[in-house]
């Protein structure tokens, strides 16, 4: 992957949908005026973009305009639907990753690995493998609502998302987390033998949901550390991220302000500093799936 290629794409791309958003929501509030040249009001963004204090009307326009992204949620900002299960139901956010940057010769192809513990990863095929990274409240007690997973479907890597739009919603999310890893054999985190599979087993037990995990589990930080260690400053993923996949993030979601983001989103229902922790997550599952492709290939010669 071309370094900050899908990490460009997805944040315009992120972006252009909150924008699109943002200028609908005044648009309404302003009520109709004269088309554009592309069938869209004219005079709305530029009410949204009006001083501070610039009269009543922009302001009443901007504080509709909040309003009514804030009332929409996610939803409004990112493609998807509700998986649900007649008990409960939780949002979920797919794509594909050529919807993301452009798709590769290589995608889906495994090289046998010298590493023996993803030699059975690589023998089965990536159709059997869910990569999975979750994004939590911080504590151990706070609930999971963000999980990203990955799979390969044959032409294709899905990228799908499950979100807990408040915390009512975090058994749903568990149990469509459960139904999904039933139909795969290997398991694929980075770090999750020690956080994600536990956190996210203790998050099972707690709502009463039977969680059977794929029976095989790869952690790709363990690997990273057979293959790696000593040659970078660490093996974090995105040190990896920026030394093997050689991309490096911009306007990235620092970790530890992802939780504070998600319960100030539940507290105030504002969606916009939230859609980059969903950028952040499937820009990490991306990365490990790149992470497990240079993996399996022959060793080279460390780059800067």
């Amino acid at each position: 992957m071309s370094a900050g290629v899908a990490d460009g794409t997805l944040r315009a791309r992120l972006g252009d949908l909150v924008r699109a958003r943002r200028a609908g929501a005044a648009r309404g509030a302003e009520g109709a005026g004269a088309p554009g040249a592309d069938g869209r009001d004219a005079a709305a963004p530029a009410a949204l973009a009006a001083p501070a204090g610039a009269g009543t009307a922009g302001a009443r326009a901007r504080r509709a305009a909040r309003a009514g992204a804030e009332a929409a949620g996610v939803e409004a900002f990112l493609p998807g639907g509700v998986w649900s299960d007649g008990a409960g139901e939780v949002f979920v956010h797919e794509r594909l990753r050529s919807d993301v940057e452009k798709r590769r010769a290589h995608w889906g192809r495994l090289a046998p690995p010298a590493d023996p513990e993803l030699a059975a990863l690589a023998a089965a095929g990536l159709e059997r493998a869910l990569f999975l990274d979750l994004e939590t409240g911080g504590l151990a007690s706070s609930p999971v609502f963000l999980a990203g997973t990955m799979h390969w479907n044959g032409e294709d890597f899905v990228l799908r998302q499950y979100f807990a739009r408040h915390y009512g919603e975090e058994a749903a999310l568990v149990r469509a987390l459960a139904d999904l890893a039933r139909g795969f054999e290997t398991l694929v985190t980075f770090n999750g033998k020690s956080y994600d599979a536990p956190f996210l087993r203790t998050r099972a037990v707690l709502h009463g949901v039977r969680l059977e995990l794929p029976p095989g589990h790869v952690d790709l930080l363990h690997a990273a550390r057979r293959r790696w260690k000593g040659r970078f400053e660490d093996c974090r993923l995105q040190t990896l991220e920026r030394h093997v996949c050689r991309r490096r993030r911009s306007g990235d979601v620092p970790s530890d302000e992802v939780p504070g983001l998600y319960h100030d989103f539940v507290r105030s229902g504002d969606p916009y500093r939230l859609i980059p922790v969903f950028h952040h997550n499937l820009l990490d599952v991306i990365t490990m799936g790149e992470i497990l492709r240079a993996l399996c290939e022959p060793e080279r010669p460390a780059r800067g």
